[in-house]
């Protein structure tokens, strides 16, 4: 590849990442209707044109975004719950939980995205089809919980009376609970100091005697 190629690919990267920064920045201090697209390129520090250039618009910033928290979360539940079939399945499942907490504690972009999403944001008129994107990763994310589950009980470790299917639908509710309210909780003498442990009483509760 030629030189010049090569810097030109790397500052097309480094405008979108500024734009994504910019988005980010814009839609947490106005919310996304208050967030126009002058007010996100001036952020970035980029023009209209070159916004345009790497976004079709509003939504599709908000896409880009809400794909920068949630595929690493995919990504870590697919190597974390069904490619790694070693080992205990109520703990790959645990491991995956707390890694979750892990990451909105050490990232700060993934908790202002998520903030974002559950909190500033009208799932309504052009934004409305987001949510089918949002659908798409809940059903990924249950299927995996739903196959640790199911590998749980052919070794015996799945208290008895519990499916993986409803097993899988209720960490899913915990999970989406628990992001809720972790970032509600800006104190960490609050709920956030307790997650763990709640994390672990979720997961061995279903353990087998």
């Amino acid at each position: 590849m030629m030189p010049a190629m090569r810097k030109t690919k790397e500052d097309a990267a480094r405008t979108r990442e500024a734009l994504l920064e910019g988005a980010l920045r814009c839609f947490d201090r106005k919310g996304i209707a208050g967030s126009t697209l002058d007010d996100i390129a001036r952020s970035a520090r980029v023009t209209k044109g070159a916004l345009y250039w790497h976004f079709s618009g509003k939504a599709d910033l908000l896409k880009a975004v809400r794909d920068q928290v949630s595929l690493p979360i995919m990504d870590r539940a697919d190597v974390t719950l069904l490619h790694n079939g070693r080992g205990d399945p109520l703990e790959r499942i645990e491991a995956f939980l707390a890694g979750t907490l892990a990451a909105l504690e050490k990232d700060a972009a993934m908790r202002t995205a998520l903030g974002i999403m559950h909190f500033k944001c009208e799932y309504a008129g052009e934004l409305e089809g987001q949510l089918e994107g949002a659908r798409a990763n809940a059903r990924h994310l249950r299927a995996a919980f739903a196959k640790a589950y199911g590998d749980a009980r052919r070794q015996g470790l799945l208290a008895p009376g519990i499916t993986p299917k409803a097993a899988a639908a209720e960490t899913m509710m915990l999970l989406s609970g628990m992001l809720r309210l972790w970032l509600l909780d800006a104190t960490p003498k609050g709920l956030r100091r307790d997650a763990r442990a709640a994390v672990r009483a979720h997961v061995q509760g279903k353990r087998a005697a």
